[in-house]
């Protein structure tokens, strides 16, 4: 893991997090052709596709399904907010890029309080 929280790198913010779900789908595909699987992030920070596929499956399995769903349509496969909203069954001005950002908040917070296995050290620590 690329340590996205330690006492040498800033907290995981709902910032980057949001451009590296944004980012996903190419990112994936650069892993299939040319074997990339870390990639820097504007604060210093060096993030895992591993890392990054294992939020996105706890997104998907753990929050409520309008924000699990607004991370997927609106970062991950970048439709437009309508767009999204029409997909989700709800009116086309809601602005479903909110529950997106609601989702990242609460998978910040998952990794600050070290209730992900994945970004944790050692006893209960986050990384």
């Amino acid at each position: 893991m690329g340590n996205p929280q330690s006492a040498a790198h800033p907290p995981v913010s709902v910032g980057v997090l949001r451009d590296l779900f944004r980012g996903l789908e190419r990112w994936r595909s650069a892993y299939e052709t040319y074997g990339i699987d870390t990639l820097p992030t504007p604060d210093g920070v060096e993030w895992s596709i591993h890392d990054l596929e294992y939020l996105y499956t706890v997104a998907m399995e753990t929050l409520p399904p309008s924000r699990s769903r607004a991370i997927d349509l609106c970062l991950v496969q970048g439709y437009r907010e309508w767009e999204a909203a029409e997909m989700m069954g709800v009116s086309i001005t809601n602005p479903v890029s909110m529950y997106a950002t609601k989702g990242l908040q609460k998978l910040v917070r998952l990794i600050e309080s070290g209730q992900l296995p994945r970004f944790r050290t050692t006893e209960g620590e986050a990384a």
